[in-house]
């Protein structure tokens, strides 16, 4: 996971986002002192890939803007490729100016599994994201990706094979009282993920008090996702 700054960095976006619109995500950048860019220079610091790929993508027919970042990392320019994940890690990391009084907090869990594509029941999954919206007041995106862009790009894998791989990502969010503690939650939703046959991942966790308030704005604006069959 490539770790994302906004302090006086600069931001090129291509491919299409799932989560924010374009010029959402750009006014989050600057929300956060950094500015966005349209062209792909040395100067650039990340370029953010969106996370619905284009079909060519997959055989390694990536579009201009990806060619040359390549191309100038090649060269040695401090640029980084990064996931569209990535960058909503960094806003949840660091809090935007206009962030608000500090009146509760955030626990923001993820789950991340690679599995053999087949070997888990997908219903089953789509079921517990289902039953864990509806009983826990929670904001929760999940997705079924194939991770050749994640080893080709961001080289996140090391299998050498990854054509029969499927990749699940999950983020759950939930709003807690400043004192509340979230172990016990974390826990709850560790032991669903266990519950579904051959899912094996990894659950990481961090709580989000600077910029809470704006950061549960902005996720009004970010569709809710349980169905990974559709």
């Amino acid at each position: 996971m490539a770790v994302v700054e906004f302090e006086g960095k600069s931001f090129c976006f291509t491919g299409k986002l799932a989560e924010l619109k374009r010029t959402l995500a750009e006014r989050e950048v600057r929300g956060r002192n950094g500015f966005s860019q349209k062209v792909i220079n040395k100067e650039l610091n990340y370029l953010v890939l969106g996370s619905i790929p284009s079909s060519g993508w997959k055989h390694g027919n990536y579009g201009n803007k990806i060619v040359k970042a390549k191309q100038l990392i090649a060269d040695g320019a401090e640029l980084k490729i990064v996931s569209e994940k990535d960058f909503m890690q960094g806003l949840e990391k660091y809090a935007s100016n206009d962030s608000g009084e500090i009146d509760e907090k955030l626990i923001i869990c993820r789950y991340k599994a690679l599995f053999q594509n087949g070997e888990i029941d997908l219903n089953a999954l789509e079921d517990y994201l289902e039953l864990l919206k509806e009983t826990s007041d929670s904001h929760i995106t999940a997705t079924i990706e194939e991770p050749y862009i994640y080893q080709d790009l961001y080289n996140e894998f090391t299998e050498e094979d990854i054509d029969n791989l499927l990749l699940f990502q999950c983020r759950i969010v939930k709003h807690f009282g400043l004192e509340e503690n979230g172990q016990e939650f974390v826990d709850t939703i560790a032991k669903g993920f266990e519950s579904i046959d051959g899912l094996d991942g990894d659950i990481s966790w961090s709580e989000k008090k600077e910029g809470t308030a704006s950061f549960a704005k902005l996720l009004q604006d970010i569709p809710l996702k349980t169905k990974l069959t559709e």
